[in-house]
Parts: structure tokens; sequence; C-alpha cells
């Protein structure tokens, strides 16, 4: 689940780009959760976990560019698209974790470039925590390459090592289902993002193959074509 914010002073401006968010979240089947804020202020009081924020740089109070260096001095890892109408202060607003401007009002293109960028880098470094042996441990999800089913457990397979993991296939499935993995057989579970080609078998950018059950080999395939073309947009 995306969490995304808009923080603007304007609500026909919030309208207008909530909008735009719902469109494209809802074309891409992309899970998210909208908060509007109507000042700075609002929005640090909330303290509500952000993924995403769309930020204007113009707000009576606490401006963007303020809020931008608070999520910055809180360690938080927000990422930022500011909205403006004015270009003079953009020199000011370039910092951690800010991935460009977006003029009033918003084009849908340049919109979706934004996101799609940031959805990815948020994809990428999202971590899984899992209880291995005697040890609670964080896995980033892209270093993963598949699971295979250990009776009532499983085993994380990973390009350094493989790891026990207290989690059944069952479970795993339903914890990864937003994050292009597929069960593509009754004791696999698999990490699109590391596949590199699928024939009879499925395999691995590590050069290890994975088997495919007769029965998922159209539904993969389709998984993975889709994974692709969004990877390409």
């Amino acid at each position: 689940m995306i969490k995304v914010g808009i923080c603007e002073d304007e609500k026909v401006c919030r309208e207008s780009i909530a909008k735009l968010l719902e469109e494209y979240f809802t074309q891409r089947g992309i899970p998210y959760q909208l908060e509007e804020y109507e000042s700075g202020q609002s929005f640090m009081e909330e303290k509500e976990k952000t993924d995403i924020l769309l930020l204007d740089i113009e707000m009576e109070g606490i401006s963007g560019i303020q809020l931008k260096n608070w999520l910055w001095r809180e360690d938080e890892d927000t990422k930022i698209v500011f909205v403006t109408k004015h270009s003079e202060e953009m020199p000011e607003a370039f910092g951690k974790n800010v991935y460009g401007f977006l003029h009033k009002p918003l084009k849908e293109a340049w919109l979706a470039k934004y996101l799609n960028r940031m959805i990815e880098d948020i994809d990428e470094n999202h971590n899984l925590m899992i209880k291995s042996i005697n040890r609670d441990m964080a896995k980033k999800i892209k270093d993963i390459l598949y699971f295979v089913s250990d009776t009532k457990y499983s085993r994380m397979v990973c390009a350094d090592s493989d790891y026990f993991c207290d989690m059944s296939l069952i479970q795993l499935e339903e914890e990864l289902k937003d994050q292009f993995f597929f069960r593509c057989h009754k004791c696999y579970l698999v990490n699109l993002r590391n596949i590199s080609y699928i024939e009879d078998s499925i395999c691995m950018k590590n050069g290890e193959r994975v088997p495919i059950s007769r029965r998922k080999g159209k539904a993969l395939k389709e998984s993975y074509r889709k994974y692709i073309i969004r990877k390409a947009r």
C-alpha cells in the first residue's frame, strides 16, 4: 500500500491533484491511501507515515521548503514532488528525496513520470522482516530470488545465501501480493524482478532454475509480461 499525501493550501488544487492521482493508481492497479493537508502545520501535527508527498512551495505559515527541511531533520524517507506557480524558489527546493517540480495546473504525463520513478524506488528498497533461526532479520525485497516450501515453514533464497523463514508460502504470498511475487508452483514463490527468462522452467538472474506448475504457466507469463511493461514505462 503506497501512502500518498497532498499538502496544498488551495482546495481546488488539492481536488485537481487528487483526481489525477486516482486515475494514475486505478489505471495501474496499485493500492494507495491518500491524505490531504491544507497546511504544512497540519501535516506535521498528523505525524502520518507518508511515502509520496505532492507539496506546494508557497503556503501561508510553514512553506513547502520549510516542511521539506523538517522532514530531512526528522530523517523521514518521504519522496517529494513540489508543485508551484512560479520558478523563483526552485533553487532552495532541491535536497534529499526531492524528485522534481510540477507547474500548476499539473500535467498528467509529467505527474506520471515522477510517480513511476518514486514507486519504483519504494518497491526496490522495501524490506521484508522475517524470523530466521534465533533472530529477526530484514532483507531488501529486490535481493530475494525466490522462496521454497520447507514443510510448514520456508527457505528464502537470495543472491548471497539461503535463509530459514518461519512463514509458510501461503503467508508469504499474502504478505508480498503487491510486490511482484508469483506462486509458480505449489512449492515455489518467485520474485518476478529477478527472472532472466521463462521457458519450460524459470531461469533466475543467478542462473538457478525454478520449476513451473503446468496449470500456472500461462498466468506466470502474463504476470511477468505486465511487470516488464510497467518497468518500461
